[in-house]
């Protein structure tokens, strides 16, 4: 968000110098990417303040932080253009509340297109957008003062004036404002007329609906558009925008409204009429409060804020704090709270997060630092992690390549393996088919990762992942195991004895392991004979208990694969080659 230094002097009546303002952001409320003698960018990455997407917000923010006011009132809704007006309804039709819980349409007629004055001009160019026409540059000035997108569309072009909100149909295409032809799924939300698409809902408008010198009447729309929808559009067809960017952080009604306001009193500053307005609200609203007391904030901060200090604090910020029902008799007036939380603070919603408010505001740089009281930990144990850092490097120096793969056994493993889910963990809330059960082994992975590096055009493969897997005990826990996989694919007819032969190199090379009783037990009999060559398999022991696996991957696996050469495989669980303590 690039703040415009000028605009920003217009709401915010600052009793400091701007420098000033830059040195207190990063201490009070956010970091800046870049300051300039026309524009302070703020660094959005990661942060949830959508009400810092707004330049209201934005001065509301700073005039707190630099005990200054801000010029400017909230408009209320008995005071909208629309309020006591006989006006007919635009023509609308939302045909899903739940991704369009509010849609405003405003038919405004009269205006005639021409260039922006130099003051608007400066606003949206410090800003960083670039001025397209008075028509569209009320849209954008709109949005950045009250965070809320909206889209004017030439009624001329749209069928009957009418709107239809709904999802694309399978191979519908739009021609967007950036010239493109965009292919859409039933996962886009559009705005359509009855003939033909007018724009991606929240993304971008279509080129065959925009403003254009010769448009006289617009329908003006305000909406708020569900924010998972949206996002999953932007990413989708690759078109972030500041519209986008500020549907996804999450709007609200009432400064929805107040820019539908906004916007209708700019237009009319143009000359144009306020026709028919409709309006589908379908969003229930309701003030938040939060509980806080004096007791929590002193807690969570470390030191002594005083009761009033707090609530100083709190009112800089626009929130309004009364003593809880019941507690003045008591004596606690001032020690606990309800706190009404501003509509456009939607980051707010319990305790800690007031007491974050408290303590930005009082200042994290005051808060001292204390020694750690109490007894120290008791030392962990980190050999098993030593184990892995030193198996990882002398695998390294062997040539193999480290990979990683994802915890789950993918629909395609368990398919080849014959695998039984009933002896697999589920998860309880998997994000699709192909994440809904954990891993037993790493092995089965490294296959399906070497039949990809196949498909890339690589021959030669050694590759190696250490990792969890998850069993069930006899009592039902889930047990958690650290183990060692390495896959091997190469021109030879043996690459199963080559990989004996890393195995041994590694219980040679790392301390404190006793390897000299492990061997290769080729008497062994496997117990999965479909998973693994019938002759060409072999247990890992140590001390006469199982610790893994050397083997040649069966050829009804690789064929499935796509894979025609040999693959072997070893796997072996790592806590059984640490020495007892």
């Amino acid at each position: 968000m690039k703040v415009s230094i000028t605009w920003l002097k217009e709401l915010v009546d600052l009793k400091v110098p701007v420098e000033e303002v830059v040195r207190l952001l990063p201490l009070h409320t956010i970091g800046t990417k870049e300051v300039t003698e026309d524009f302070i960018e703020l660094d959005m990455k990661g942060y949830n303040r959508a009400d810092l997407l707004s330049m209201r917000g934005v001065a509301y923010e700073i005039a707190a932080i630099t005990d200054s006011e801000v010029t400017f009132t909230e408009p209320y809704s008995s005071t909208f253009a629309w309020t006591g007006k006989d006006l007919p309804e635009a023509q609308v039709k939302v045909e899903n509340t739940q991704l369009a819980p509010l849609y405003c349409i405003a038919k405004i007629s009269g205006l005639k297109v021409g260039p922006s004055s130099p003051e608007w001009v400066k606003k949206l160019e410090d800003c960083g957008i670039r001025s397209i026409n008075n028509v569209a540059d009320v849209t954008n000035l709109v949005m950045l003062e009250y965070g809320q997108p909206s889209h004017a569309f030439d009624a001329a072009v749209v069928q009957d004036e009418s709107i239809i909100v709904r999802t694309a149909k399978e191979g519908e295409t739009l021609l967007t404002l950036d010239n493109k032809i965009r292919q859409l799924s039933s996962a886009d939300l559009l705005i359509t007329d009855s003939l033909k698409p007018l724009g991606l809902a929240g993304v971008m408008g279509g080129k065959d609906s925009e403003v254009t010198d010769s448009t006289t009447s617009i329908l003006l729309e305000v909406a708020i558009f569900d924010p998972g929808t949206i996002r999953k559009t932007a990413q989708r067809h690759n078109l972030p925008s500041e519209a986008s960017k500020r549907f996804q952080h999450g709007l609200t009604k009432v400064r929805a409204l107040q820019a539908l306001d906004a916007l209708i009193r700019m237009y009319q500053g143009l000359g144009g009429k306020l026709e028919a307005i409709s309006i589908t609200d379908n969003l229930e609203e309701e003030t938040k409060n939060v509980p806080l007391t004096q007791q929590k904030v002193n807690s969570l901060i470390g030191i002594e804020i005083k009761p009033e200090d707090t609530i100083s604090y709190l009112e800089k910020l626009r929130f309004h704090a009364s003593a809880r029902p019941g507690l003045a008799a008591q004596g606690l007036a001032l020690q606990a709270w309800e706190v009404t939380i501003p509509y456009w603070r939607m980051d707010i919603g319990i305790e800690e997060d007031l007491i974050e408010e408290v303590a930005r505001m009082y200042g994290y740089e005051k808060i001292p630092a204390k020694e750690l009281g109490g007894a120290l930990p008791e030392k962990i144990d980190q050999s098993l992690f030593d184990l892995i850092y030193s198996l990882k490097t002398r695998l390294a120096e062997l040539g193999l390549t480290e990979v990683q793969t994802y915890s789950f056994y993918s629909t395609k493993v368990i398919e080849n393996l014959k695998l039984e889910i009933e002896n697999l963990i589920r998860v309880a809330n998997p994000i699709s088919s192909e994440t809904e059960y954990l891993r037993t082994h790493l092995w089965p992975n490294l296959v399906e990762t070497v039949a990809k590096n196949i498909r890339q055009g690589f021959e030669d493969i050694a590759i190696f992942e250490i990792g969890k897997t998850y069993q069930t005990t006899k009592s039902g826990e889930i047990q958690e195991e650290y183990k060692l996989a390495i896959a091997l694919l190469n021109d030879t007819d043996n690459p199963t004895q080559e990989l004996y032969q890393i195995f041994q190199s590694l219980g040679s090379h790392l301390r404190g392991l006793n390897l000299a009783t492990s061997h290769l037990n080729l008497g062994g009999e496997s117990k999965r004979q479909e998973l693994f060559h019938p002759t060409r398999h072999a247990v890992l022991e140590k001390d006469g208990q199982q610790i893994g696996k050397i083997a040649e991957v069966h050829p009804r696996i690789t064929d499935k694969l796509g894979i025609d050469k040999r693959v072997a495989i070893l796997e072996i669980l790592l806590t059984s080659l640490l020495l007892p303590r």
